[in-house]
């Protein structure tokens, strides 16, 4: 019997002796992960026999549809206490999910001075360093000495969301340093912080894309990176676990919108009706419809080319795979690449040919295999010519339009992975046999 079964069976059973000493066996985070694959009488039974301590962290690492659900489902008092325990953060992400009639439920579980911070938060915009900071942060005067510093810390380190940084601020509270927990305690205790902080401090604008935060983040290492207004004041920072959010949230993203689905599909399956997330997805599957209709087109005005040579159309599946294969490849990596700030749009033209020199590789290494298969299954040394040419053709182009196509979408300020899936596919479709055909048009003389 696995984990969720043992669970599921000590609530059934509402033997709670039992579901404690399971379940105190278990981290927050498997807890969590129980509570969302339990049904929702299931998961409040659950949640109700969890000490207040571990049931606020574990409320902190359920999605918002089931941080919702319990927060609604508890008694008020309950709910008003926990709701009060949670971090700002994750209280912000939880209404940014909500719509405005349980965004107001929510709110009238905190207090006035909470729900002023919360507003402020919502100001920013869901996917910005400001969207995802807290404002529970450790922050000093520079002015202030180590000994001091250290004996405030412990005041604060029970409400703050990490110790490990105390950032330095001036008398209009900004960002002028930064200290590890190390360094303050190792430094003498007279000594004011301004003597020994860093003052190249790494930061982000409240107003950046969550994806720079995220990989400066990544880059350097840090366990948080202060976040600031346009005046440098220190308003929030945002965690490593935030960030690794980001990353999995953007690699969500880009996956579905690749393949022509919406990113809230995977986000709201359970809420979502069929026909809701059916037409999310039409607008690419309609257009998918227009290219094959193109494509027919294309094989109609060569129709006397396949009836002077039927074996032609024969190769037609491999060389449309084969180039879809390629093109989605080639938009693969330039998506991840925009992403991560591997590759720079300064120098389209650049990035399009050093891919096409990938295309021409796999094109060339192709083609002669698959003429290679042609003449012997075919016979036809000719037939089996064109072949290899269309696939050289047709794989560099692939990989050059799966190339161009992302970094144009990204230049010109829009998703590139919206650009990557249907879309190149699509047309690389109708070019793919216009080439095939051109090519056998001209090397058999038709």
């Amino acid at each position: 019997m696995n984990n969720i079964e043992q669970i599921r069976s000590a609530v059934e059973e509402k033997n709670y002796d039992k579901l404690h000493s399971i379940i105190e066996q278990y981290h927050p985070v498997d807890i969590a992960q129980a509570l969302e694959e339990l049904s929702e009488a299931e998961s409040i039974n659950l949640f109700s026999a969890l000490e207040f301590d571990v049931a606020v962290q574990v409320l902190g690492e359920v999605d918002s549809p089931k941080k919702y659900f319990i927060l609604t489902n508890v008694e008020h008092s309950y709910a008003r206490k926990l709701a009060q325990e949670m971090s700002a953060d994750d209280v912000a992400d939880l209404l940014g999910d909500l719509e405005d009639q349980e965004k107001k439920r929510i709110l009238s579980l905190l207090g006035q001075s909470q729900q002023t911070d919360l507003i402020d938060l919502l100001a920013y915009a869901k996917n910005s360093a400001g969207g995802r900071m807290t404002t529970e942060y450790v922050a000093f005067s520079k002015e202030l000495k180590a000994k001091d510093a250290l004996n405030k810390l412990a005041e604060l380190a029970i409400d703050a969301e990490t110790i490990y940084y105390v950032y330095a601020v001036d008398s209009q509270r900004r960002l002028v340093g930064v200290v590890s927990l190390r360094d303050l305690i190792l430094a003498p205790e007279e000594t004011p912080i301004e003597d020994f902080m860093q003052t190249d401090v790494k930061k982000v604008n409240a107003l950046q894309e969550q994806e720079e935060v995220a990989r400066l983040i990544k880059k350097y290492g840090f366990l948080a990176l202060p976040v600031v207004d346009d005046d440098n004041v220190l308003i929030g920072i945002v965690t490593v676990d935030d960030a690794m959010t980001v990353v999995e949230e953007e690699t969500t993203e880009d996956i579905l919108k690749f393949s022509g689905s919406n990113v809230d599909e995977s986000i709201d399956a359970g809420r979502v009706s069929p026909w809701a997330r059916a037409k999310r997805r039409l607008p690419w599957i309609l257009l998918a419809i227009v290219g094959e209709i193109i494509s027919g087109t294309v094989i109609n005005d060569f129709s006397a080319v396949l009836q002077t040579i039927v074996a032609l159309s024969f190769f037609i599946p491999v060389l449309m795979d084969m180039g879809g294969n390629v093109g989605t490849q080639s938009a693969a990596i330039i998506v991840r690449g925009l992403a991560t700030g591997e590759i720079k749009t300064s120098s389209i033209a650049k990035n399009v040919f050093r891919e096409a020199a990938v295309g021409i590789i796999l094109g060339v290494l192709n083609g002669f295999l698959v003429a290679a298969i042609t003449y012997l299954w075919q016979g036809e040394v000719l037939l089996g010519l064109v072949v290899g040419i269309a696939m050289v053709f047709n794989l560099t182009l692939a990989a050059m339009l799966g190339t161009f196509f992302p970094l144009l979408w990204y230049k010109l300020g829009h998703d590139p992975a919206v650009a990557s899936g249907p879309l190149v596919t699509t047309i690389l479709d109708i070019l793919g046999l216009f080439v095939y055909f051109s090519t056998a048009t001209w090397i058999l003389k038709l």
